[in-house]
């Protein structure tokens, strides 16, 4: 009788065991079609676009028909992006923030820890980039 017991409570596992492997083969079938998709879209814009000889009369700046009277290309400076970059993160950092303050009175106290370890990468964060004359508050010259 106790034998009988066993394999019932086996049983019981291989059912579980056959769910999560129908959802671990659901997520699969997902991720083979995702790459799939991804690959035949790379594949037809490669065969769509085509390469054309450069005509200097297209690619010159168009100035009444005048010659250009200085160079059109201007280096694009990698600071622009920085800042760019920095403003999304930190924008993040806020949206973190903002639940983070208003429910601090319900924190107990790993929540807290958790709260000032946040704070504490933010602020190194900022610090780095001071240092690093990223962000230029003040007026360094490079």
């Amino acid at each position: 009788m106790s034998r009988g017991i066993l394999l019932e409570k086996n049983k019981l596992p291989l059912k579980k065991m056959s769910a999560y492997l129908n959802e671990l083969i659901k997520i699969s079938y997902f991720i083979v079609i995702s790459f799939g998709l991804a690959l035949i879209l790379l594949a037809a814009v490669y065969i769509i676009s085509f390469t054309s000889k450069v005509d200097f009369e297209k690619s010159s700046a168009y100035e009444c028909g005048f010659q250009p009277f200085s160079e059109t290309n201007f280096p694009f400076e990698v600071q622009f992006a920085l800042i760019a970059i920095l403003f999304l993160l930190f924008d993040i950092e806020i949206l973190y923030l903002y639940p983070l303050c208003t429910s601090i009175l319900d924190f107990n106290g790993i929540e807290i820890f958790y709260f000032i370890c946040f704070f504490i990468i933010v602020t190194f964060g900022l610090i780095y980039e001071i240092s690093r004359h990223i962000v230029n508050f003040f007026n360094y010259e490079q």
